[in-house]
């Protein structure tokens, strides 16, 4: 049944101009861009953060405090924003940016760079992870290290972010090409998927297959049941629950874009079933993925469902397996979607980093001193 769901990708606007291109504040590449509920916008780069409003004027700078590139922003719940530059994670109050609140520097090696910082849903954890494949969560009202998880990821961890309505759940993704869940009370993992046990794309498929895949960027849809990833091999990966407590693939978006996808997001704005991607092609798509929404929306109180496996597809048993870090089966995956794209714009320059706006506004950050904003399709 996990093959049945063909993905309807919005309305096509091929090649639209920007909708807005913001002053040039900062002296080298924007590096991230975040967007809290109030629409103000950081942006960071080699010279610190700058702060804006929501129409595009300045509304504070954090430069004095930082003596390494800011590489990551994010914004809390309520006023605070926090950045990783070197090994140091720091939070400010958005009111008051004469100095941190408070500042953590994480153990490891210099050069393991901080990768993304995610807040969670309560304000009462933050989260970053690194090159080492390490993820540190400190608590956002005392900044004291709360827990380090490791030895999951063999390499670097890309992204992280906290499950929406789970109390103690936390999902990254890595160069490694693994997905992992962890139980950030215990600091222990619940699962640990490889990609490289998934079935490659169809072999008519027009991507080129990087076999297995590395994943740049993970991020939950609002309901927290389902999570998409961004894929090296030009895919966006969709998991969501499965038999148990364990995660499958639920769908593969494909034939889009031609090069990695670097970021992706399930948009703010309603309706609920856009997600937006982004690639190294320069490409900002959004898909309509409501068919995906409503199977996972569905779920409860139902039987949840086994993925495909061998055994299943040969009229055997499937049973579930006892070791909660085990991967997935490499058939559980359904085929990749075929459909209709929808671009909202081809960008001029190779994408950093992007964030949606509950108005449904996208903003860019790329390789110039610039930040850039679209508008989403409804």
């Amino acid at each position: 049944e996990i093959n049945k769901f063909k993905i309807l990708i919005a309305i096509v606007v091929k090649d639209s101009p920007l909708m807005e291109s913001w002053r040039k504040e900062h002296s080298g590449d924007v590096l991230c861009v975040a967007c809290n509920k109030d629409e103000q916008v950081a942006s960071c780069g080699d010279d610190g953060i700058v702060l804006w409003s929501g129409d595009g004027r300045i509304t504070g700078r954090l430069a004095h405090v930082f003596s390494s590139p800011v590489t990551n922003n994010c914004f809390g719940s309520d006023t605070h924003l926090y950045a990783s530059a070197g090994r140091n994670l720091y939070a400010f109050d958005t009111r008051n940016l004469d100095s941190p609140l408070w500042c953590l520097e994480l153990r490891g090696d210099a050069e393991d760079e901080l990768n993304c910082i995610a807040v969670h849903d309560r304000d009462t954890y933050v989260a970053v992870c690194d090159d080492a494949g390490v993820i540190h969560v400190a608590e956002v009202r005392t900044g004291k290290l709360y827990k380090t998880m490791s030895r999951q990821h063999d390499s670097v961890c890309s992204s992280v972010q906290f499950r929406p309505r789970s109390g103690w759940e936390v999902g990254s993704c890595g160069l490694d090409c693994r997905f992992v869940r962890w139980d950030f009370s215990r600091g222990r993992s619940m699962q640990n998927v490889a990609l490289n046990d998934i079935t490659a794309a169809a072999p008519d498929s027009s991507v080129p297959i990087m076999n297995p895949p590395m994943l740049h960027q993970l991020n939950y849809h609002r309901n927290g049941s389902l999570v998409a990833m961004a894929a090296e091999d030009g895919s966006v990966r969709i998991f969501g629950s499965c038999v148990g407590k364990d995660w499958a693939q639920r769908s593969m978006l494909e034939g889009v874009h031609p090069s990695s996808v670097c970021q992706v997001e399930f948009s703010k704005s309603a309706p609920d079933r856009l997600l937006l991607s982004a690639g190294n092609d320069c490409q900002i798509v959004a898909w309509d993925v409501e068919g995906v929404v409503a199977q996972s929306a569905s779920r409860g109180g139902k039987k949840k469902q086994r993925p495909i496996t061998k055994a299943s597809q040969q009229g055997g048993a499937s049973a579930e397996s006892p070791d909660a870090e085990a991967s997935v089966s490499a058939d559980a995956n359904p085929a990749p979607e075929k459909s209709p794209h929808t671009v909202i714009a081809k960008h001029p320059s190779k994408i950093n980093w992007m964030a949606s706006s509950q108005s449904g506004r996208v903003f860019i950050a790329d390789q110039t001193n610039t930040v850039k904003v679209y508008q989403v399709p409804s």
